[in-house]
């Protein structure tokens, strides 16, 4: 009896798992990390929930420049704040560049996943700068209950919003 060892991109894991799995399954981070490796090792896609997709649809440059001032208020560390604003700028960037050219849909090349797109990764990035930056700006989102809405409803940080079970 043998093993087969199939090696996968480890790009945007933590990312994905925290984003997707962490409030969909209640678990941790890592062992959400994980479960995106183990994923692409059978070949399986990481699509954006619906939710995530209506975050991004109606994501603009204000929204992020309010955030962006957000960070600057509440951020002491200043390491931390200049990594959080780079973050910010380089989403913006990427979404002005989506203004400026006629959309073209990114698709998978010679039978490769649509995870394994640097596309699908920004747009990976897009969400965690427009999600967890403003629920988290300071440290590590821990808590990802707050998530658990955002990901079926499609809001951030707007009070008054429950899901039923």
């Amino acid at each position: 009896m043998s093993i087969q060892v199939i090696e996968v991109n480890p790009a945007y894991t933590s990312v994905i798992g925290l984003l997707k799995y962490t409030p969909q399954c209640m678990i941790s981070k890592d062992v959400a990390a994980s479960y995106v490796i183990a994923r692409r090792g059978l070949g399986l896609k990481e699509q954006i929930p619906e939710g995530y997709m209506a975050i991004v649809e109606h994501l603009d440059v204000g929204e992020l420049e309010g955030l962006k001032e957000h960070v600057k208020k509440t951020v002491k560390n200043k390491r931390l704040r200049k990594k959080r604003l780079r973050e910010i700028d380089r989403v913006k960037k990427w979404i002005q560049s989506l203004e400026s050219e006629p959309g073209e849909e990114s698709r998978p090349l010679y039978g490769t996943s649509l995870g394994a797109c640097s596309d699908s990764y920004k747009l990976w990035r897009v969400l965690k700068v427009a999600v967890v930056t403003p629920l988290s700006p300071e440290k590590v989102l821990r808590d990802v209950s707050a998530l658990r809405g955002v990901l079926f409803s499609g809001q951030v940080g707007r009070p008054g919003t429950r899901i039923r079970a």
